[in-house]
């Protein structure tokens, strides 16, 4: 059961590290339209699209939360499933 609860952990890492390098992205002229970032809003707008959806109603300003909020709801579920695996 180790290896499944491994498995999971890198698969946390790995989406956590993707939603940032994608919020890095729109810090640069042009990331918008680069083809790393169409590939990296595949992957993470179903995490991020139900979370965009209901911080929009109370959280209406020129900074998106979005990308900070699912790291952390990310990290939750992390430390939460991978220990019920070892």
């Amino acid at each position: 059961m180790g290896v499944i609860g491994t498995a999971l952990g890198y698969l946390f890492d790995i989406l956590i590290g993707v939603i940032v390098v994608r919020s890095l992205l729109t810090w640069f002229p042009g990331g918008y339209q680069s083809q790393l970032y169409d590939l990296l809003s595949r992957i993470t707008d179903p995490i991020e699209d139900p979370i965009r959806n209901i911080t929009y109603k109370y959280m209406n300003g020129p900074v998106d939360f979005t990308p900070l909020i699912a790291i952390l709801v990310l990290t939750l579920l992390r430390n939460v499933l991978v220990p019920l695996f070892f």
